[in-house]
C-alpha cells in the first residue's frame, strides 16, 4: 500500500519538510488537515465513524474529515465530503470559517494537525448520503441550540438522529442521547466555536 506523504510544519505553521502520515502522528510532527461541517439553520451533522477504523471506531465525528496530501493544496480537501460522505460539492459551495490547531494525545498517536474548516450548507436529506463503509458507518444529526449548550459543557448529554447505513443499501434509525464519550475528543470547545460562527455568520437572524 502506497504511503500517503503530507506537508510537516513547526508550530508557527511555516512548512519545514514532508513526511508519512504514520510518521507524523508517531512524533507528533504539526500537519495539516481538512474539516467540513455539513449544517443547517436548525442542525449539525456528525458522522459515526466506522467500527474498522484504527482510532477511535465508532466514535462521532466531524461530518467529512481527512489529511492533506503534500502535493494538494487546502481547497484540495473537498475530496473528503465526496469520498466520505457521497456528497457531490465543489469549493464554491463552502464557506471558509478559519485555521484551528488542535493536538490529541492517545495510546496509539500524538496528533498535531493544524485544521483548515469549511462549513457546508446541506439541503438534501438522508438519501443524499453515499457513505464509503471502511470510513463512516452513519450520519447523525443534532439540534444547533442544543449542541452548542452541549460543547459549551452546559448540559451533560447530546440527543442526536439520524441513521446508521450498510452497504446493502438498508439502513437503521438512530435516535438516542450521547455524552462526551461517544465523540472524537476535540480540542476543548473547538464544535461550540463552529457553531457560533455558523449562527453569526451564515444562519443570523434579526
Amino acid at each position: 500500500m502506497e504511503q500517503e506523504i503530507v506537508k510537516v510544519f513547526n508550530e508557527q505553521h511555516e512548512q519545514i519538510g514532508t513526511a508519512t502520515r504514520a510518521e507524523v502522528h508517531e512524533k507528533g510532527l504539526w500537519h495539516e488537515t481538512f474539516h467540513c461541517w455539513l449544517v443547517n439553520e436548525n442542525y449539525i451533522y456528525f458522522q459515526i465513524r466506522s467500527a474498522q477504523k484504527k482510532d477511535y471506531p465508532g466514535l462521532l465525528d466531524i461530518t467529512a474529515a481527512g489529511h492533506l496530501l503534500a502535493v494538494e493544496t487546502v481547497e484540495s480537501g473537498i475530496r473528503e465530503v465526496k469520498e466520505e460522505l457521497g456528497l457531490d460539492i465543489n469549493v464554491d459551495d463552502v464557506v471558509k470559517m478559519g485555521m484551528t490547531s488542535c493536538s490529541i494525545v492517545s495510546e496509539n498517536m500524538i496528533d498535531n494537525e493544524f485544521c483548515h474548516v469549511y462549513i457546508y450548507s446541506f439541503k438534501h436529506d438522508w438519501d443524499s448520503f453515499d457513505l464509503q463503509y471502511e470510513e463512516v458507518s452513519g450520519v447523525v444529526r443534532a439540534d444547533l441550540n442544543e449542541a452548542e449548550a452541549f460543547f459549551l459543557g452546559k448540559t451533560a448529554t447530546l440527543n442526536i438522529e439520524g441513521y446508521e447505513y450498510f452497504p446493502d443499501g438498508q439502513r437503521a434509525k438512530i435516535v438516542r442521547p450521547v455524552s462526551t464519550a461517544q465523540f472524537v475528543p476535540y480540542r476543548e470547545l473547538y464544535v461550540a466555536h463552529v457553531i457560533q460562527f455558523v449562527k453569526d455568520k451564515m444562519f443570523k437572524t434579526t
